[in-house]
């Protein structure tokens, strides 16, 4: 597809139509020998002209015209944003199915993340705490988080820099919630999880406090005794996949053995298990997925997580320009819903990425009540969130942020300007 662009302040909203539908290689802005022309507010094909006075009505007549093109319906519309929640606010369900396209699908998606959210109380007065661990055992080709391969630091010097922020940050001993993410928190070593755990217990006391501990090669026995004896209630465990070739093509191999070990030595001891899962990973397609439902109708953890793969800066995939195929990714996305449904998991949050496969979204599935109170109030942004560690941020309620240094060094050199220049926020916040 082939696109003459006059207005190059209009580059992204046509962009993220065409993202819609095509693959990147497949679309491109021309000068000439174009296939539609955009200029003086028309768009014009081959066979026809449309006007349009508005954002909104450029992307509607794109939409129809590359719908009837491709003869296919993308279920979002011509919704493009990260939260959908957030239209509700000043939008009808009705508004967005009318207006913006929205299939009666994502409507009733909505709507079931909307009943689930409600049951829960929150407090724009209510601290969070976010912990980051930078380190991972390898770098998976789809990630663009800063994340360092961990046997090339010294990860115990780190923690003396994060136990020294901990201990410095002027919260309230009482917290909402406490997440330990990262990176990959499991992979630092006992003593230094335990140094970590110990102090967060002397300080804070809490009603969630959730681990990621993403990776079976990364956890052990031990670790998790130690989690349990920490107060630690909840876990990720993530194989994002279990189609073998596609996590060796991604540099994130997995035992499965190990994995159900650990899996089921973790629900022994009680803790609340997250598993998250991706949409549009390079060489996985509508079957191989189905196996991940096979195995997890005999595990049932007690939320999943199923991310749609959004291509960003800073990953292999990006670099390489490797994509996940879209219409399978579509079809894998209609088989969770269905699978879902007849597992008794109940959506509670979601939120959309740029560039995200197909325009699908990103899904949190509870069975119970066992809803993650972190995933909600971070995405639908409810409460107050500290951010600890290199590159963690922080958001206020009031709408003052704070992120800290991005590399090891640069948080080391000004942890105490961090710790510092957050006290100012938490003293001064005023909701």
């Amino acid at each position: 597809m082939k696109i003459y662009l006059e207005n190059e302040n209009l580059r992204k909203i046509v962009y993220d139509i065409l993202n819609i539908f095509y693959d990147k290689k497949d679309f491109s802005f021309v000068g000439e020998n174009e296939d539609i022309s955009i200029k003086n507010g028309l768009v014009t094909t081959k066979d026809k002209s449309y006007f349009f006075d508005s954002n909104l009505k450029l992307k509607e007549i794109l939409f129809e015209i590359f719908k009837d093109e491709l003869k296919k319906s993308p279920p979002w519309g011509i919704l493009t944003g990260s939260k959908p929640s957030k239209l509700l606010k000043n939008h009808s369900l009705e508004d967005l199915k009318n207006i913006y396209k929205v299939s009666d699908e994502k409507i009733n998606l909505l709507k079931s993340v909307k009943e689930s959210q409600d049951r829960l109380k929150f407090n724009p007065n209510s601290f969070n705490l976010y912990i980051n661990i930078p380190f991972c055992p390898q770098r998976c080709k789809y990630c663009s988080y800063p994340t360092i391969v961990s046997n090339i630091v010294d990860k115990n010097q780190y923690v003396d820099f994060l136990l020294k922020e901990i201990k410095g940050i002027n919260l309230d001993k009482k917290l909402d919630t406490i997440y330990l993410g990262g990176g990959t928190p499991s992979n630092l070593p006992l003593k230094d999880l335990d140094r970590i755990l110990s102090l967060v217990n002397e300080k804070f006391t809490f009603d969630e406090f959730t681990l990621e501990a993403g990776r079976e090669d990364t956890l052990d026995f031990e670790k998790l005794d130690l989690f349990k004896e920490k107060n630690v209630g909840r876990i990720s465990l993530n194989p994002q996949t279990f189609s073998k070739n596609v996590l060796e093509n991604v540099n994130r191999p997995i035992d499965f053995e190990n994995f159900i070990k650990i899996y089921q030595y973790a629900k022994d001891l009680g803790f609340v298990i997250n598993m998250d899962f991706i949409i549009g990973l390079f060489g996985e397609n509508r079957e191989s997925f189905r196996k991940n439902f096979e195995i997890l109708k005999d595990l049932k953890p007690d939320n999943l997580t199923f991310h749609a793969l959004a291509q960003k800066v800073g990953s292999k995939y990006f670099e390489e320009n490797i994509n996940g195929d879209i219409n399978e990714a579509i079809k894998i996305s209609k088989d969770i819903e269905k699978f879902t449904k007849e597992n008794s998991y109940k959506p509670y949050y979601l939120y959309r990425q740029k560039n995200i496969i197909g325009n699908l979204e990103n899904g949190g599935y509870e069975k119970g009540n066992t809803a993650q109170r972190y995933n909600i109030l971070i995405n639908e942004e409810l409460e107050n969130i500290i951010g600890l560690g290199m590159n963690a941020n922080s958001k206020l309620m009031n709408g003052k942020k704070y992120r800290n240094e991005r590399n090891l060094r640069d948080y080391y050199e000004n942890i105490e300007k961090e710790i510092s220049d957050k006290n100012k926020l938490i003293e001064n916040f005023m909701p």
